[in-house]
C-alpha cells in the first residue's frame, strides 16, 4: 500500500472549528508541518475537508504501521 505525504500550508486562524479538528485528526499542528499517512479513503475524506490549507501528493513509501499494530507485533516477540 502506498502512503500520502501531507502538509499544511495555510494557517487555522478564522477557519471552522471542525476544519481545526480535521487538522489535528491528520496529525499535523504548525504551519509546514508534514506527515506522513496511510491512503485510505478515511485519509482522503479528511484532506478532502481541508484541501484549501493543506497540499499532498501520494509517495512510494511504505504505509506507517499504527500504534495497535506496533503493540501487537511487540506482544508477539
Amino acid at each position: 500500500m502506498a502512503a500520502i505525504k501531507v502538509k499544511l500550508i495555510k494557517g487555522l486562524a478564522g477557519c471552522p472549528a471542525s476544519h481545526r479538528v480535521t487538522v489535528a485528526g491528520l496529525g499535523l499542528k504548525k504551519t509546514n508541518s508534514e506527515k506522513l499517512l496511510p491512503d485510505t479513503p478515511q485519509t482522503l475524506g479528511m484532506i478532502g475537508k481541508v484541501s484549501h490549507l493543506v497540499a499532498w501528493e501520494r509517495v512510494d513509501a511504505p504505509a506507517p504501521v499504527g500504534r495497535k499494530a506496533r503493540k501487537k507485533a511487540a506482544a508477539r516477540s
